[in-house]
């Protein structure tokens, strides 16, 4: 709640709002810049509470707000930073997953072909950027990579040269236009070279998804009591690639999706057993699966899309 505009004021009322420790309680602590106090702290009207010097008095606390952490948001396109706020805490971040590519099956090349796996997004949690109050900052969050290759008889070519789609990243950019955050997003699963009576073709897995930053603060203590630390910050993993069988009518499996890089989320390759099954889509951040292949009356099984990327945040003071 915020101080009262007019009247007299005590003690315990300025308290009750900037949270001063415990008694007993002097004017020094009153300072902006201290303990309690945040530095650029104002009233409503914009004069700022002073940092030093004679008297300080409660006067200069009259309509004044101490600025607590938001609430965790998940918002995106142009988010407004709070006056007060000058760091923006990411409580976890995804880059999306690229994309799984289909199976392959031949008539006479010896062997049959597992789909490659989508790469896996960068990951963040628990990291502080610094930013300015009262400014816009743009929010993205990255799609997940298409599986690649057609599931359809009369688009064969597809099968041995192509590409999923890559996953997109996630972002934070401030006012200036600089990205104080990128998450990058997975790359996709591809295959080349091959035809519908050899060669085998070549697979190749989705990348890992990399992150970069700018502006990162690792120290101090947010007006909330929360401490600053480094948090964390991780690359995906690469796509699975179980490659080719060998043998007409071998069977193999497709390959996994790479993990995000909070280590999970890769979805799983097709399985080969029995009628056979299509590959899982990634989860958060998470590469979709490789389709697999077995005896061409039951032939090749999809490949499966990336895992979306996602974002949550709050704004917070820290000195």
């Amino acid at each position: 709640m915020t101080v009262k505009s007019s009247g007299s004021l005590t003690f315990t009322e300025i308290e009750t709002e900037w949270d001063l420790g415990s008694q007993p309680w002097s004017m020094s602590e009153l300072y902006a810049g201290g303990s309690a106090v945040y530095s650029g702290a104002a009233d409503g009207a914009g004069n700022a509470i002073p940092s030093s010097g004679n008297p300080i008095s409660f006067s200069h606390f009259y309509d004044t707000t101490n600025f607590e952490t938001t609430s965790q948001s998940s918002t995106t396109g142009t988010v407004s930073v709070p006056a007060s706020a000058n760091a923006i805490y990411i409580v976890t971040g995804y880059g999306a997953g690229g994309g799984g590519y289909i199976g392959a099956d031949y008539d006479k090349a010896g062997g049959e072909s597992a789909g490659a796996g989508g790469g896996g997004g960068a990951y963040a949690a628990g990291v502080y950027l610094g930013v300015t109050g009262g400014t816009n900052l743009t929010i993205s969050v990255g799609s997940g990579g298409a599986a690649g290759g057609y599931f359809n008889s009369n688009s064969d070519n597809t099968l041995y040269s192509g590409s999923a789609s890559a996953g997109g990243a996630t972002t934070v950019v401030n006012s200036s236009g600089t990205t104080i955050l990128s998450l990058g997003g997975g790359g996709a699963a591809s295959s080349s070279s091959g035809g519908v009576q050899g060669p085998l073709r070549s697979n190749s897995a989705g990348s890992a998804g990399s992150y970069s930053v700018s502006g990162q603060v690792t120290s101090g203590t947010t007006s909330s009591g929360a401490s600053l630390g480094s948090g964390t910050l991780a690359n995906g993993s690469a796509g699975g690639n179980n490659g080719n069988c060998s043998g007409d009518d071998c069977r193999i499996d497709g390959s996994t999706g790479g993990n995000s890089g909070a280590g999970s989320g890769g979805g799983a390759g097709g399985s080969s057993s029995g009628s056979g099954t299509n590959a899982t889509a990634g989860g958060t951040g998470g590469g979709g699966g490789g389709g697999s292949a077995q005896i061409p009356s039951i032939g090749r099984k999809a490949g499966a899309a990336g895992g979306a990327g996602a974002i949550t945040y709050q704004f917070v003071r820290y000195s």
